[in-house]
């Protein structure tokens, strides 16, 4: 009896201590609770424990799923990823510097035509001059290493590109005066930029022949991009033909 007597006493002083721990185990899940779904849209909930449910994943993040999302290299990449130039093989190379060539020429010889003061005149001809004799150079070593400078390529991409530049060309045309100074010297200091950033991104792996061509041609084109900035400063920075 006196054994059951002190049982009875320790169960007794017992049920304060779990009454206290219950109470404040409920207390703490009802505050965590209270913030989360207020914090976010509602769509949150919690088991009988106060533990949240799978549910409240998905809201906590804001719809994020982590197996699905895209890295974000991968999400902010777009075609501007032009600004990054691909690595080209010779016979892939070559043709573009043939196409490059031509393309410049022409600018330079519109130039001569429109430009409005002797610099831009002047520097029309620099371009004329240079990228004629790079192309007699280009000519003679595409024979020599068997390469076809016509075999441009054909894809969807390729060629909408040419038909932008084609745009940018004919919107030149359209300008006078100094308004075409700074289309022109824009898009001169554009493109070389462009076929700087190409050549050094193929020389390294380019037959021996080839890469003593490209080692030739990159400082011309530096001073043609180094003109061009020039000119484009002289004319205010603030080009039409982008």
């Amino acid at each position: 009896m006196k054994i059951q007597a002190t049982l009875f006493g320790a169960a007794l002083a017992l049920v304060p201590a779990f009454a206290f721990a219950q109470s404040s185990s409920t207390g703490s899940t009802g505050s965590s609770g209270s913030a989360t779904s207020t914090g976010n849209t509602g769509s949150s909930s919690t088991t009988s424990s106060g533990m949240p449910t799978n549910d409240s994943r998905s809201s906590a993040t804001g719809g994020y799923q982590p197996d699905s999302a895209q890295p974000p290299s991968q999400a902010s990449r777009t075609d501007h990823d032009d600004a990054m130039p691909k690595k080209l093989t010779d016979t892939e190379l070559l043709p573009k510097l043939h196409h490059v060539n031509q393309e410049e020429i022409k600018a330079g010889q519109l130039a001569q035509e429109k430009g409005s003061s002797s610099d831009v005149k002047r520097y029309g001809k620099m371009l004329v001059d240079d990228h004629k004799q790079a192309d007699q150079q280009l000519t003679a070593l595409a024979k020599n290493v068997k390469v076809d400078l016509t075999a441009m390529k054909t894809d969807a991409k390729s060629q909408e590109k040419r038909e932008v530049k084609q745009h940018k060309m004919d919107q030149l045309q359209t300008m006078t005066g100094k308004d075409f100074d700074r289309g022109f010297a824009q898009m001169m200091a554009n493109g070389h930029q462009h076929v700087i950033d190409l050549i050094k991104a193929s020389r390294d792996d380019a037959r021996p022949e080839v890469k003593a061509f490209l080692d030739k041609q990159l400082p011309v084109l530096d001073k043609h991009l180094a003109t061009a900035k020039d000119l484009l400063k002289k004319s205010g920075d603030t080009a039409s033909a982008r």
